[in-house]
């Protein structure tokens, strides 16, 4: 399965432990799809993607995008695909910033293909 990865730092002075418990709180635990703790942090609507955070004790994370994030019920610019996923992008970054306390850093974005399929749909 292709996804599409930012990947980057948390910037926080805590240890992981607190951060993580705070993600916990906020957030449904996806088990088995990363190295650390992956998070369902948004499924998107109209559309057939998830939004999964990850982040390891080093704090190290990513954010993924999951599936297909299709517009095409939407009369849409060449553009509008692009500026509606980096609306997407910021909101959910935000709310991750508001909910863990931390300030994330992505320094990369890359695509990227799963090991394995899995299926994420978590309603």
């Amino acid at each position: 399965m292709p996804y599409l990865s930012l990947t980057g730092i948390i910037e926080n002075s805590e240890d992981y432990v607190k951060i993580q418990s705070r993600l916990y709180r906020a957030y449904k635990l996806v088990p088995c799809i990363a190295s650390g703790d992956a998070f369902l942090v948004q499924q998107i609507e109209d559309s057939d993607a998830e939004l999964v955070f990850c982040a390891r004790p080093d704090k190290g994370c990513a954010l993924l995008l999951l599936g297909k994030y299709d517009l095409r019920q939407e009369s849409t610019s060449p553009c509008t695909v692009f500026e509606k996923l980096i609306d997407v992008i910021e909101g959910c970054v935000d709310r991750i910033r508001l909910q863990a306390g931390v300030t994330i850093r992505f320094e990369a974005v890359q695509p990227e293909l799963a090991a394995g399929a899995f299926d994420l749909n978590l309603n």
